[in-house]
């Protein structure tokens, strides 16, 4: 029947949308249903349909988003399951299948992003007043870096820092880190200080308005829009530059820092570089305020005290650029105790009706509060960047378990990059993970973190897989391959259970073992047990020989070695059985006639001290498990397993 169908298959795609439609129509006319067993892959129109049943079963805005999704990403999902819509698929496109039929599917899968890489979307700083507040606990003695004698503090920063967190949470937290303790001395203290060379800056028109660190700006004339200050860049050195040239406005803008603590200040100095370019009117202020909210809409409301006269802007007519220099300084000893911010105000005019027009370019860069005073100083170069994701257990932060791996600040040189974007992970993660870890094993998973952005706090996290010799990222999208059964009235989902023991799973076996043979087959540890073989710690299954003789588990008293691994074997087919029926207390032998087979993937360390993944096909048969190694050789003629997933405990 299957040659038939292929054979009309092809014929008919010269003239009919629906492939089978001839052969259906034969046997429609013939009043013949048949029991066959077909291979199908959906095709876009099934997956329309699907999504048009599960429209009728949706509840919510977010429902029909979902089912909607079913179409245009041709792949069922979470809410709404293959398993679910199929049987609706094969009967309008199998109608003569009849009782004891089946049905091998591959449809695709999107599953949605874990919360655990969503959390790990941001790049968490440890800010300055972190540093002073919950490290060092103190606004003069501290450095802007744990040490041996702070680190440990780094669980109670995070609790302040992420108050809130939900448990199981994560976080990708940037850190300073030096090995050297900072010695006491009279040294310079910043309270604001930047440079600009962190800001996102284009080398090329658009230009990147100044915008990042704090810094905030507004023009205040209304309708002006053109007057802003960019992010600009001249041999390697960013700095922000504004200028009215061109505008066609009136602009009254304001660049304003920051909030600026000097609660803990004596003599702070207020000190910039500046450059002009085609003087031809002085147009830049210097202005403070303590009591400016940092709304823009409230500039006009705010205090500012002028600091212009303490500084010298160049007033040279030019007919290009001088270049960046010292402006002075500015004491700021007036305001001690308080919080303020800085605003550099520009005034220009290039109106059609202002003459002379005011237009003057100027540069800013190295801005910068600070003072001398005694404390803590420490070297940069002792101070090294790091990354690590830290995890909420509910009650506090510890590093995540070695599944999370954060790229580091040597990686990232290594890369040639400060960053890495979403399209170029695959080309720079890929060799990182073979590199790192050239002993991975067949399954070992790993969720890197990474900077995504130049902009500091945006990161990305992937979770990437080892497998056949390879690193690939994990898509969420998997192609699968599912049975469908026709019982002579409905098709209905294959009941097959597929099992992947984890770590309550063993610890089910554990208990068992102690509480119906003897407590004395496992360790102190009260989490593995070596009579089957079953560990909760390593989620895995020990077949060391050592650990039965440490044991003294009954049957390894006598016998050659190979007599005793031959043991270990059948054990482990008597555990996963025993494991079976623990975990499925009400399993069912079969379905509407149709058996129900449970597969159960057993990582087994073996006594060659490798470890492997095989696969066991069980059968509940008179109230116990059995395994059916018929049942795994059709999986295997059927492209389901590999023959070296079953080839374990069979007398070879």
């Amino acid at each position: 029947m299957k040659k038939i169908i292929a054979i009309l298959l092809g014929v008919s795609l010269l003239w009919a949308c629906d492939p089978m439609e001839d052969t259906y129509q034969k046997l429609d006319d013939a009043k013949q249903p048949y029991k066959d067993v077909i291979t199908y892959t959906l095709v876009s129109a099934d997956y329309t349909n699907a999504s048009n049943l599960a429209l009728k079963d949706a509840k919510t805005y977010d429902d029909s988003t979902l089912a909607k999704a079913i179409k245009t990403q041709l792949a069922f999902n979470e809410r709404f399951a293959g398993k679910d819509y199929i049987p609706d698929i094969l009967t309008k496109n199998f109608p003569a299948l009849s009782k004891g039929s089946s049905a091998n599917i591959q449809y695709d899968v999107q599953y949605n992003t874990p919360a655990n890489l969503l959390d790990l979307y941001s790049n968490n700083i440890i800010s300055e007043q972190e540093y002073k507040d919950s490290v060092w606990k103190s606004s003069t003695l501290f450095v802007k870096s744990f040490t041996p004698s702070t680190i440990g503090r780094m669980p109670q920063v995070l609790l302040k820092k992420f108050e809130g967190a939900s448990t199981n949470a994560y976080r990708l937290v940037e850190y300073n880190y030096s090995e050297v303790e900072p010695v006491i001395d009279v040294a310079e203290f910043k309270y604001f200080d930047d440079n600009f060379e962190t800001h996102t800056c284009a080398t090329s028109a658009p230009y990147t308005p100044i915008g990042e660190n704090g810094w905030t700006q507004k023009d205040t004339v209304a309708g002006s829009v053109k007057g802003i200050y960019y992010c600009r860049k001249y041999n390697n050195n960013q700095y922000a530059q504004i200028t009215s040239n061109n505008t066609g406005e009136k602009n009254d803008v304001f660049l304003i820092t920051k909030e600026i603590d000097l609660t803990d200040a004596n003599s702070p100095i207020l000190t910039f570089d500046v450059n002009v370019g085609y003087w031809n009117a002085t147009c830049l202020k210097v202005l403070i305020s303590s009591n400016y909210s940092g709304n823009l809409d409230e500039i006009g409301n705010a205090a500012w005290t002028d600091l212009t006269s303490n500084f010298t802007l160049p007033e040279t007519p030019t007919s290009g650029y001088g270049t960046l220099q010292n402006a002075g300084q500015a004491n700021l000893s007036g305001f001690k105790g308080q919080k303020v911010r800085i605003a550099f105000l520009y005034e220009g005019d290039s109106r059609s009706t202002t003459s002379p027009k005011i237009t003057t370019t100027y540069q800013i860069d190295n801005v910068k509060v600070s003072e001398s005073k005694t404390s803590y100083v420490l070297s940069e170069e002792n101070i090294k960047k790091y990354w690590k994701v830290y995890k909420f257990n509910g009650t506090s932060w510890a590093a995540a378990e070695n599944k999370y791996v954060a790229i580091q600040a040597d990686d990232y040189a290594l890369m040639g990059k400060t960053y890495i974007t979403s399209s170029e992970s695959d080309a720079y993660i890929i060799p990182f993970l073979k590199l790192k870890y050239p002993f991975a094993l067949e399954g070992d998973a790993k969720v890197v973190s990474f900077r995504s952005e130049s902009n500091q706090t945006k990161a990305l996290a992937f979770e990437y897989k080892y497998s056949n010799g390879n690193w690939t990222k994990n898509s969420y999208r998997e192609t699968r391959n599912d049975q469908f059964l026709n019982d002579g009235t409905k098709w209905f989902y294959d009941p097959t259970v597929y099992f992947t023991p984890v770590s309550a799973d063993y610890q089910l076996l554990v208990d068992w073992v102690y509480q119906n043979l003897d407590r004395s087959y496992g360790s102190s540890y009260g989490n593995d047990e070596f009579y089957y073989g079953a560990s909760a710690y390593y989620s895995n299954w020990d077949l060391r020989l050592s650990k039965r003789t440490q044991y003294n588990i009954p049957g390894f008293d006598t016998g050659t070695e190979s007599e005793k691994i031959a043991l270990t074997w059948q054990r482990l087919e008597e555990g996963a059985a025993k494991l079976l029926s623990l975990k499925f207390p009400d399993a069912v032998s079969e379905i509407s006639g149709f058996p129900v087979y449970y597969w159960i993937y057993l990582k087994v360390y073996q006594n060659d001290l490798k470890t492997v993944t095989y696969v066991g096909v069980f059968q509940l048969q008179s109230g116990e498990f059995k395994r059916v190694k018929t049942a795994e050789d059709a999986a295997v003629s059927q492209g389901k397993l590999t023959q070296d997933q079953v080839n374990w405990n069979r007398g070879n």
